[in-house]
This record gives structure tokens, C-alpha cells and sequence, in this order.
């Protein structure tokens, strides 16, 4: 079975990239087998990371045919109860289904491109991730960034919360506790400049993209229930999903979402599992609520905007996975010029399905690196 021919592949390293050739077979030899790449991780991105995978495959870019597979953050509603990865000259078929914990999915961002780390059989070959590459992460990994969120605090129905918003200053104060009392600063509306009522408040799962971000650029870096006692820690939930938040804490509640998730729900892009809530308007020191005027890259930005990337390792896995690499930058990444410049979605061609899908599109720029076009994607970018 020959190798695909003129196909490179670009590695990028914290400040340069290098390029990887995969070599030309015989001409007499079989006809190449298609990849079947399955990419785990974020909650976020799933739903519309899952239309651009069909159009690309229908595309006359996929030149290799090759399949792409959503593999959901979990197996329950509205997620599919099992998807089935099919097999390739690489791997065998694999469900994931958790019904069995090795076959359990990554549960968010960090849980996926975790477990692209750990894969050693070419089942996962890429990672969604609404987080941002960590210190050294980039040197195993590149992080194309393809669209923008942006990450928001919401509210429920006949909520005590202040209309006007609330500052960092006093989202820290209600998420985090002072290390002398072990209780958060604020518990009480009433002492953020809305009604009298204690906060109940929800926080995602471990291993969420959409709560690191909130962490970081929210929270100052502090962690949710950071010095807090057992009796003041946030009740945890799904990421996106608030109908984990009960009617009777609605006058209470506060949870976190990105704001392109909750206008995907509530537009009917896909399930609406806001449970009625409503965004709020947060700021360092002006609150101001996400949309699409301010969520972009310009430094007048909404203060919590935040890119969604496309994971792809940079090293082969297994080692006989030698096209991996390759077909999965022709999906989400940029080539040099001269070895095909931009694959699919950084040539803009998903540009429809972010916006449907609720999010911001990147516009054309440079993508990052040595070598590389400019295009719809940024490789490696630090946080906004």
C-alpha cells in the first residue's frame, strides 16, 4: 500500500515550525486507504465541530476520503448513548460507550487532549478543546485556534442578582473563600448591589475547558471553591448544562456558560439546556454583556472573548500511523505554501457552520509560525 503522495505535514514548535514529508510509494502499488480520525474532548465545540466534520468529508478538499468521527464528552442525553470509531489500516473499530470505563469518553477539554497524550493506538487522533495550550504543551501538541467564545456567568428566573452585573472583584468574591474563614467574601446577594438572598452557586466538572478559562481570565488565576470548607463548595454540573439547576435555588443561582454555547441552545442549534437562564454582564470594572459586536480579537474586546481549538500531536501514534499527523492538519491546519498552504477549515470554508453554531468566525490574518500563509486560524495563540 503506497503512502500518500505530496501530502507535509507542520510541526510547530513555541517559535518555529518544521516540516515532515511523507515519502511517495510505487507506482504500481494498492490504492492508499482512507484515515478514519476521531477527535474527543470538549463539551463545547461537540455540536458544531460535527457539521463541519460532514462537510469536509463531502468535500472535494478530503481528497483521501478520509472519515472523521465526533466522539461525544458523554453518553448521555443529548449526547448519543455509543459512537462507534470505524476502523482503518491503523486501528481496529472502537465503541465508546460508558457504559464501560475503558471505553468511558474524555470529558472535557483537558480530559481530551489528555487522553490524545496517552493514545497509543491511533484512535483518537485529534482533541476540541476551548482552552488554551499550558506552559510546554505546545512542544508535543499544536493548538489551532479556528473561532471565538466567549465565557459568561448566568442568572435564573427572578434571580436576587444585580441587573447591572458584577465585577471580578465580586465574581472571586462569590466563587472563592478567605483562607482564614474558609467562606466565600460574598453570600449574599445583597452585598453585591442585588436583592437580599443567599448564592447558591454551580461550577462544571474537572477537566472543563469552559471552567480553566473561567478560572484564568474570570477568576484572576484563583480556582473555584479555592480555600473554601465542604459546606461552601459549588455544586457541580455538566458544562452547558443547567438543567442540573434546580427551581428552587433559581432566585439563588449562578453557573457559568460560554456565551456561543447558550445562543446555540436557545437558537435551537441544539438542545436548549439553559433551563431558562439569562447572561450576565461582567467586567473587571465596567460589566458589559458578551455579543456579537464585542467578541473579537481587537483590544476593545469583551473582556472574557476566548478562542476554541482543533488539537493535533505532533508525533505519530502508533508509530505506524505515519499519515495521521498529515490528514488531520489538511482538516484543521495550515500547511507552508508550497505543500498545499491551508486544509479545510482554515481556508474558511467552515465559516457557515461556526456561525450557526453560535460562534465568531476568525477573520483572514497571519496564521502563526515560519513559513505559513496567512488564513482563518491561529496556531498556538496565546490567550486574548
Amino acid at each position: 500500500m503506497r503512502n500518500r503522495m505530496r501530502r507535509l505535514g507542520v510541526a510547530a514548535g513555541a517559535v518555529s515550525l518544521s516540516l515532515m514529508m511523507v515519502t511517495a510509494g510505487a507506482a504500481h502499488a494498492a490504492p492508499f486507504a482512507p484515515q478514519s480520525l476521531a477527535e474527543a474532548g470538549s463539551d463545547t465545540t461537540y455540536f458544531m465541530m460535527g457539521p463541519i466534520a460532514a462537510h469536509y468529508q463531502a468535500s472535494a478538499q478530503n481528497k483521501f476520503h478520509d472519515k472523521v468521527t465526533e466522539i461525544p464528552p458523554v453518553n448521555t442525553t443529548p449526547f448519543p448513548a455509543s459512537v462507534t470509531v470505524p476502523a482503518d489500516a491503523v486501528h481496529p473499530a472502537f465503541t465508546w460507550d460508558s457504559s464501560s470505563a475503558a471505553a468511558t469518553p474524555p470529558n472535557g477539554s483537558s480530559a481530551g487532549i489528555t487522553a490524545l497524550l496517552n493514545d497509543t493506538t491511533g484512535q483518537i487522533g485529534f482533541a476540541r478543546s476551548s482552552r488554551g495550550p499550558k506552559p510546554g504543551e505546545t512542544a508535543t501538541m499544536n493548538f489551532w485556534a479556528y473561532a471565538l467564545g466567549a465565557v459568561d456567568y448566568v442568572t435564573f428566573p427572578n434571580t436576587d442578582a444585580p441587573a447591572k452585573g458584577l465585577t471580578q472583584a465580586q465574581i472571586i468574591g462569590i466563587y472563592t473563600c478567605s483562607a482564614t474563614t474558609h467562606i466565600p467574601t460574598f453570600t449574599d446577594w445583597s452585598q453585591v448591589g442585588g436583592k437580599p438572598g443567599g448564592i447558591v452557586k454551580y461550577a462544571p466538572q474537572a477537566g472543563s475547558g469552559t471552567l480553566s478559562f473561567f478560572q484564568t481570565k474570570l477568576l484572576n488565576g484563583a480556582t473555584v471553591d479555592q480555600n473554601c470548607d465542604s459546606s461552601h463548595l459549588s455544586t457541580r454540573l455538566q458544562e452547558h448544562d443547567a438543567t442540573g439547576v434546580s427551581s428552587v435555588t433559581f432566585q439563588n443561582a449562578i453557573f457559568m456558560y460560554d456565551w456561543g454555547k447558550w445562543r446555540a441552545q436557545k437558537g435551537g442549534f441544539e438542545p436548549n439546556l439553559t433551563n431558562g437562564s439569562a447572561l450576565g454582564a461582567y467586567g473587571v470594572t465596567t460589566p458589559v454583556t458578551p455579543s456579537v459586536k464585542n467578541v473579537n480579537e481587537s483590544p476593545t474586546r469583551y473582556t472574557a472573548t476566548r478562542y476554541l481549538y482543533n488539537v493535533v500531536r505532533r508525533k505519530v501514534h502508533p508509530a505506524t500511523a505515519k499519515n495521521q499527523f498529515n490528514a488531520v492538519t489538511g482538516f484543521i491546519g495550515v500547511f507552508g505554501k508550497t505543500q498545499g498552504g491551508a486544509g479545510y477549515i482554515c481556508a474558511g470554508r467552515a465559516k457557515a457552520d461556526i456561525l450557526k453554531a453560535g460562534f465568531v468566525p476568525l477573520g483572514l490574518f497571519g496564521s502563526g509560525g515560519t513559513g505559513l500563509p496567512s488564513s482563518y486560524c491561529r496556531l498556538n495563540p496565546k490567550d486574548l
